[in-house]
């Protein structure tokens, strides 16, 4: 596992269309967990697992403290945030291998595995700056 910079990719046509969609089909869902469960919580941090299979997607959710996220698997994720969000969709690369990667705390968004294999991460959100 190694910390490296978060390689974006570009959005092809087809892909800016299926986020179009998928923002106009979950419109005004509600803000869920930013993850699948917790797995340890204290004063400090909290701990979260997420695992995505090829086309799922997490809540919408906010980013309200600094996350690290430690990314085991998965090829292609995709950030899609709601419509009229001032951050637009990004669309990522998984490193063979995984890797680690800082998030700052204010965004929203659904993850979204929009590629072939299962997207796994472990999130570790600091409580306190």
């Amino acid at each position: 596992m190694r910390h490296t910079e978060t390689e974006y990719l570009p959005i092809p046509p087809e892909m800016h269309e299926r986020f179009e969609k998928f923002r106009r089909e979950h419109a005004g869902e509600p803000l869920g967990d930013v993850a699948d469960h917790v797995l340890f919580e204290d004063e400090k941090v909290r701990i979260w697992e997420m695992t995505l299979a090829p086309g799922e997607h997490s809540d919408l959710h906010h980013h309200a403290h600094d996350y690290y996220l430690v990314i085991f698997s998965g090829d292609l994720v995709a950030g899609v945030t709601p419509q009229g969000d001032p951050v637009e969709p990004f669309l990522a690369q998984v490193p063979k291998g995984g890797n680690t990667v800082a998030i700052p705390a204010g965004g929203t968004e659904w993850a979204v595995n929009v590629g072939n294999e299962t997207y796994h991460e472990i999130l570790i959100e600091l409580k306190r700056p």
